[in-house]
């Protein structure tokens, strides 16, 4: 509340307008030699218009929208610097794909343009939002693919047969194989749980993976229906069951450390609306 109050006095004091009367009466003031004068009617005066001003709907409306079309703007440059380090992040073949899925969307929008006149700005923010969530999704399986590629999976299970062997060739009932046993069950251990990590990389891959694929054929058949639409209804559908496999996904790969850039951005950067 009180934010908002000190938005509105500041958009008041700062007009152009203001500026010059308050700064062109404090110069008159001063030549007049009745300073003592014509201040204080100079700051009744700048009070009343402050005042009036802000108790304006009409003022106060036109702030905030100014200051939401700011917060906007803010928004989308975050996310356009978001796209970009995730764009170039991602492997040449994967960037290749994405580019590809990014064309295809763009040529349909300019088909939907010269066969209806346009496409409406919620389709739009739709695409842009599912392609967003797309770029994010390879992003997100390239880095389980990059741990996947430095752990060495069969080496790990090796080890733990190994291990699981000298355990049970050990003698029990002396101390020395005591303290050997304990410390080949502590090894035994450690390695499970890193194979636990491999096994657990592995099938969020693969849902991820699938989820992308799945992803594709729903923006491709979205923007398609952009140039042969059918009812609103089913549009709405498509892209509310995109957007709750789209929340799926985002929890999977939550579980895992992920780069900061993947966190969810609310206003996905408008990658087909400033094509349009």
């Amino acid at each position: 509340m009180f934010g908002r109050i000190g938005s509105y006095l500041n958009a008041a004091f700062s007009t152009k307008w203001n500026l010059l009367f308050l700064g062109g009466g404090i110069a008159a003031a001063y030549i007049s030699g009745f300073p003592g004068v014509v201040l204080p009617l100079l700051a009744a005066g700048e009070i009343y218009y402050i005042a009036s001003m802000i108790g304006s709907d009409r003022f106060r409306s036109a702030i905030d929208a100014r200051d939401a079309k700011a917060r906007r703007q803010e928004r989308s440059a975050e996310s356009q610097q978001s796209f970009e380090r995730i764009r170039k992040s991602l492997s040449p073949e994967l960037r290749e794909r994405f580019d590809h899925l990014k064309t295809h969307c763009e040529r349909l929008v300019d088909l939907a343009g010269s066969v209806r006149g346009g496409i409406d700005s919620a389709s739009l923010e739709a695409l842009d939002r599912l392609l967003w969530g797309h770029l994010r999704m390879i992003r997100g399986a390239q880095s389980i693919s990059d741990f996947l590629g430095h752990t060495d999976e069969l080496s790990l299970r090796r080890r733990i047969a190994s291990l699981e062997q000298r355990l049970a060739a050990l003698p029990s009932g002396t101390a020395s194989s005591t303290d050997l046993r304990a410390v080949l069950e502590d090894d035994l251990r450690t390695n499970k749980a890193r194979l636990g990590n491999v096994e657990e990389a592995q099938r969020k891959l693969a849902v991820i993976v699938a989820e992308v694929e799945r992803l594709e054929s729903k923006i491709a058949a979205l923007a398609e229906s952009s140039v042969t639409p059918r009812d609103v209804g089913d549009l709405a559908k498509r892209v509310d069951e995109v957007a709750e496999g789209m929340r799926r996904t985002d929890e999977t790969m939550r579980q895992i450390k992920l780069p900061p850039e993947l966190d969810d951005i609310e206003d996905p950067p408008p990658l087909l609306r400033e094509q349009a």
